[in-house]
C-alpha cells in the first residue's frame, strides 16, 4: 500500500480511537483523581473528571507512530528528528500536566516545565534556525524567541480553557488553518500530521460541547499550544517576513488576546489595588468567556461567538499567505477594525484598572517640590522631543539634508518658551487628579503663547517670517500638546469614560435585567442621578436597565443627556412604553406639579408598571459612629446606600 493511503488510513482511525479514548478517560479519570470540582471560579456545578488531554495525547502519540513508521511525514518536511524531540516534550508537559490536575504543582515550576519543554523542541533542527526578516541572528536569540513563543502559546491555550468546548473547539480552528495552509503550500505530509491531531481533537470534542462530560485539564491544554507552537512555524516558514508577522494571529489570535488582556489587567489592578497578592499569572473571571456569559448568553452561543472571531482573525491572517503580500493591505484594515470593536466592547474592564491605576500613581502622597519637578521634567522632554521629531519629519518630506544644528536649535528656544508658558499657568503645580475643564484650557492658552513667543524669536532671529518655521512650530504645538497634557487627564478619563460605558450600554446585560427602566425627567435632578449612576458600582443598579428619558419640555425631545435618549413626553408615553417594553419608571424629577405625578400613576396602573422615585439626602442615613466619621470625596468603590420604600405603588430610592 502506498503512503497515501496509509496516511489517509490513520487520519480515518483517529476519530474513532479518539472518542473510544475519550469515553475511557471519563470512566478513568475518577479513579485516577482526575476530577475538576465545582467552585467559585467554575462554571460547571457538578464534578466532571479532567482526564481528557490523556486520551488525546494517546491518540496523537499512536498515530504519529503509524505515520512515521509507513510514511515519510516527517523526514521530509518537518525533519528526520522532529518526531523524537516533539514526543519528549510532550511527555515532560503530560507528566507534570497530569500532576496538576490531579494535585496541583507551582505556577513557577509549570512554567519551567514549559520552558524546557520549548528548548527540546528548539534542538531537533538547530542549523535551519536564526533567519528572522531576512536578517541573521545569533542562535541564542533565536533560542530566547522560540522559548517565549512556545510558553506564550501554552499558556494562552491553557488561560482560555474555562468553558465546555471552548479550548478544544478554538485549537480545532487553529489546526484546520493550518491544514488548509501547509495543502496550499505542497506540503501535503505536514497536512496529514495536523489533520491527525483536528481529527483527534473533534472525537474529544464529542464529549465535551455543554453539557461537558469531561474535561481537557492542563495536560490536554499544554499539549494543544506546544504542538501548534511546534507545527506552526515549520510549516508557515521562518523565512517569509509576512507569514513570520502574522504567525501569531493565524494559530492562536483569541488565546493570546485573552492571555494579553488577561495580563493587562490583572497588573493595572496590582497598582490601583496595591495589593502584591493580585498575581498577574493568577486566576480571575473575567476572561473573555466569562463576559460574554455575564451578558446574558449561555455557553454555547458565547462559544460559537468566540469560534466566529477566531475563524474571521485567522482567515485575515491567512490571505497574504496564501495569496501574496498585495493582500496584506485588506489583512491589517480588517484586524484593525476588529482591533477598535473589540477594544471597545471586550476591553472596559481592562480600561477602567488602567484609570484607576493611572489615578492611584498620581494620587500617591509626595512633596509639592517633587510633583512640580516631575511634571517639569516631563514637560521639557516631551516638547524638546516633539519639535526635535517634527522637524526631522519635515525635512525627510522636503527630501533635504537635516540641519541638525539649526533643529536642536529650535527645538531648544521652542521648549524654553513652552516652559516658561506653562509655569505662568501654574502648569506644573496644579492638583491634575481634580482638574477642571478652565485648568486646561488656561495651560493650553499659556502654552500657545509661548509658542507664539518662540516663533516671534525665530522670525527675528532669521529677519523674516519663514513658512517652514510656521509649520515646524504649529505641528510641534500639537503633538507636544497632546503629550504634555495626556498623562495629566487620562486616568480621569478613562475611568469615568468606562465607567460611563458600563451603566450606560446594558444591552446585552438587559436580557438579565427584570427592570427596564424609564427615567422621567431631564432637569437637574436627573443629570444628578446619571451622575450618581456613574460613580456607584455597576452592580448597585444590575437589574436596572435604562433605556432612555421622558421629559415634557418640547427643546428637548430628540435629543441625548449622557448618552442616554430624550424619547418623549407624558403625551406619548404609552408609545414609548409599547415601543421600549419598559416595565418600570424611575422619577427623577424634583419640579413635578402634584397632578402630573397623579396622572403618571394611573397610566403605570393601566399598564402594569412600577414606579420609583430617587430623592438624594444628604443626611438620610448615618453610615458610621459621629466619632469615627471622617469625610472624603466620593469614589467609584464608595459603598451604596439600601433602597427605602415608600407606600404601595410607589418605591422611594435614597441615598446617603
Amino acid at each position: 500500500m502506498s503512503e497515501l493511503f496509509w496516511s489517509w488510513i490513520v487520519i480515518a482511525c483517529a476519530l474513532p480511537v479518539s472518542m473510544a479514548m475519550t469515553r475511557l478517560m471519563i470512566h478513568l479519570g475518577p479513579k485516577m483523581g482526575l476530577v475538576d470540582h465545582p467552585g467559585e471560579r467554575r462554571i460547571h456545578v457538578k464534578p466532571i473528571p479532567r482526564a481528557g488531554g490523556l486520551g488525546l495525547f494517546i491518540t496523537m502519540a499512536v498515530g504519529m507512530l503509524v505515520l512515521h513508521w509507513k510514511t515519510d511525514a516527517f523526514s521530509e518536511v518537518l525533519g528526520p528528528h522532529w518526531l523524537p524531540h516533539f514526543m519528549a516534550g510532550a511527555v515532560l508537559l503530560v507528566l507534570v500536566g497530569v500532576k496538576d490536575d490531579h494535585s496541583g504543582v507551582s505556577a513557577y515550576f509549570k512554567l519551567a516545565v514549559q520552558a524546557a519543554a520549548a528548548v527540546i523542541m528548539f534542538f531537533h533542527n538547530p542549523a535551519g534556525a536564526g533567519v528572522f526578516m531576512g536578517y541573521q541572528i545569533p542562535w541564542i536569540i533565536d533560542l530566547g524567541i522560540h522559548v517565549a513563543w512556545t510558553v506564550l502559546l501554552v499558556n494562552a491555550f491553557n488561560l482560555i480553557d474555562g468553558m465546555d468546548g471552548l479550548c478544544g473547539g478554538l485549537a480545532m480552528i487553529a489546526l484546520l488553518i493550518l491544514t488548509v495552509l501547509a495543502t496550499v503550500k505542497g506540503r501535503a505530509e505536514s497536512a496529514f500530521v495536523i489533520a491527525l491531531m483536528a481529527v483527534a481533537l473533534i472525537g474529544f470534542l464529542r464529549y465535551n460541547f455543554h453539557p461537558a462530560k469531561i474535561f481537557l485539564g492542563d495536560t490536554g491544554s499544554m499539549l494543544i499550544g506546544f504542538f501548534i507552537a511546534s507545527v506552526g512555524t515549520s510549516v508557515v516558514g521562518r523565512n517569509a517576513v509576512v507569514a513570520g508577522l502574522l504567525l501569531p494571529l493565524l494559530v492562536g489570535g483569541v488565546p493570546l488576546l485573552d492571555v494579553a488582556l488577561a495580563v493587562w489587567r490583572r497588573a493595572a489592578r496590582r497598582v490601583a489595588d496595591s495589593k502584591p497578592g493580585i498575581k498577574i499569572f493568577g486566576p480571575d473571571r473575567d476572561h473573555l468567556h466569562h463576559r460574554l456569559l455575564s451578558w446574558g448568553f449561555n455557553q454555547k452561543q458565547a462559544a460559537f461567538l468566540i469560534y466566529g472571531l477566531a475563524i474571521v482573525t485567522s482567515t485575515l491572517a491567512l490571505l497574504p499567505i496564501v495569496g501574496g503580500a498585495n493582500l496584506l493591505t485588506v489583512s491589517v484594515v480588517g484586524l484593525v477594525i476588529i482591533a477598535l470593536v473589540g477594544m471597545r466592547y471586550l476591553a472596559p474592564v481592562e480600561f477602567l484598572a488602567s484609570g484607576r491605576g493611572l489615578r492611584t500613581l498620581t494620587r500617591k502622597p509626595q512633596s509639592y517640590r517633587h510633583s512640580m519637578l516631575r511634571y517639569l521634567g516631563y514637560d521639557i522632554v516631551v516638547l524638546f522631543s516633539a519639535a526635535v521629531l517634527v522637524s526631522w519629519a519635515q525635512s525627510k518630506a522636503m527630501i533635504r539634508p537635516v540641519d541638525w544644528q539649526g533643529t536642536l536649535g529650535t527645538a531648544a528656544l521652542f521648549t524654553t518658551c513652552s516652559v516658561v508658558g506653562l509655569s505662568l499657568a501654574k502648569a506644573h503645580s496644579r492638583r491634575w487628579t481634580r482638574a477642571s475643564a478652565h485648568d486646561f484650557a488656561e495651560c493650553g492658552l499659556w502654552l500657545m503663547c509661548g509658542v507664539a513667543v518662540s516663533f516671534a524669536l525665530k522670525g527675528s532671529a532669521s529677519y523674516d517670517l519663514s513658512f517652514r518655521d510656521a509649520l515646524v512650530h504649529l505641528s510641534a504645538l500639537t503633538l507636544g500638546g497632546l503629550a504634555v497634557f495626556a498623562p495629566r487627564c487620562m486616568g480621569a478619563m478613562l475611568q469615568e469614560s468606562v465607567i460611563d460605558t458600563m451603566h450606560r450600554k446594558r444591552r446585552l446585560r438587559g436580557k438579565r435585567s427584570s427592570r427596564t427602566t424609564l427615567l422621567y425627567g431631564a432637569g437637574d435632578l436627573g443629570e444628578l442621578f446619571l451622575c450618581h449612576l456613574r460613580l456607584c458600582r455597576p452592580e448597585t443598579w444590575q437589574d436596572y436597565h435604562f433605556v432612555g428619558f421622558i421629559d415634557d419640555s418640547e427643546r428637548l425631545r430628540g435629543r441625548r443627556m449622557r448618552g442616554f435618549p430624550i424619547l418623549g413626553g407624558f403625551s406619548n408615553l404609552r408609545e414609548v412604553v409599547a415601543r421600549t417594553r419598559a416595565n418600570s419608571i424611575l422619577i427623577t424629577s424634583s419640579v413635578m406639579p402634584e397632578e402630573r405625578y397623579e396622572e403618571i400613576l394611573t397610566v403605570a396602573r393601566e399598564l402594569g408598571m412600577e414606579i420609583s422615585r430617587w430623592q438624594p439626602e444628604m443626611n438620610a442615613q448615618c453610615l458610621l459612629e459621629p466619632t469615627s466619621f471622617t469625610p472624603r470625596p466620593a469614589d467609584a468603590g464608595d459603598e451604596v446606600p439600601e433602597l427605602l420604600p415608600i407606600p404601595p405603588r410607589t418605591v422611594e430610592l435614597r441615598h446617603a
